[in-house]
């Protein structure tokens, strides 16, 4: 009877080491990659607004845009940069001023909103790294010059309107580390057009 409750114990003190060391193998989860995302706005017009070299980081971007849309000139209005991890969302709500008023208008800002949900890195058929994005959402309220009623002197003093503008992708691929025209949307009240480049990339820490 003895025997028989000294292998109990024994099997018991095996179970129990067998246990803990489980549980100390699963204390620690492998923590999903980062990515820092960037998005950056391009304007293309024929006024006589600023006009500059968009960086040589997007030199592919920018000889894809001259080859295509023929504006005299490009700038770079804004860049936004965030970090998120595989499978994670981003949201960005903020007021800007990327966009500049024409001669003789007064300042008005800019709302600007877009979203990235659900991002999934993975490799091309072709075996090359890239990124899926389940959504992405771009909107923007813009200022618009409209007649305003009548002044002094029965002068019409032009008022200011805003107009929403914005896009919606569903499933878009990306390749990792490279900058990526994503969309287009006119802007009211211009000839101009706005240009939205994405790059996603390894984070670096």
């Amino acid at each position: 009877m003895k025997k028989y409750g000294y292998i109990c114990a024994f099997w018991l003190m095996l179970a129990s080491f067998g246990i803990a060391a489980y549980g100390q193998g699963d204390s620690k989860q492998t923590i999903d990659a980062s990515y820092d995302i960037s998005l950056k706005i391009v304007v293309g017009s024929n006024g006589t607004g600023k006009s500059g070299d968009l960086g040589q980081d997007l030199a592919g971007v920018s000889r894809q845009l001259r080859s295509t849309f023929p504006f005299a000139s490009y700038r770079l209005a804004g860049t936004f940069v965030g970090r998120i991890s595989n499978t994670g969302n981003y949201e960005y709500k903020s007021v800007s001023d990327i966009f500049e008023p024409a001669a003789g208008q007064r300042y008005s800002p800019t709302f600007l909103e877009w979203s990235l949900n659900n991002l999934r890195s993975g490799q091309t058929a072709k075996g090359e790294n890239a990124f899926q994005v389940q959504q992405l959402r771009f909107g923007a309220r813009v200022s618009v010059v409209v007649d305003g009623d009548g002044g002094e002197a029965g002068k019409r003093v032009p008022g200011v309107s805003y107009e929403s503008i914005g896009l919606s992708l569903a499933r878009i691929g990306l390749a990792e580390s490279t900058p990526t025209l994503i969309g287009t949307i006119n802007l009211p009240g211009s000839e101009g057009t706005m240009f939205l480049v994405m790059t996603i990339s390894p984070a670096d820490r």
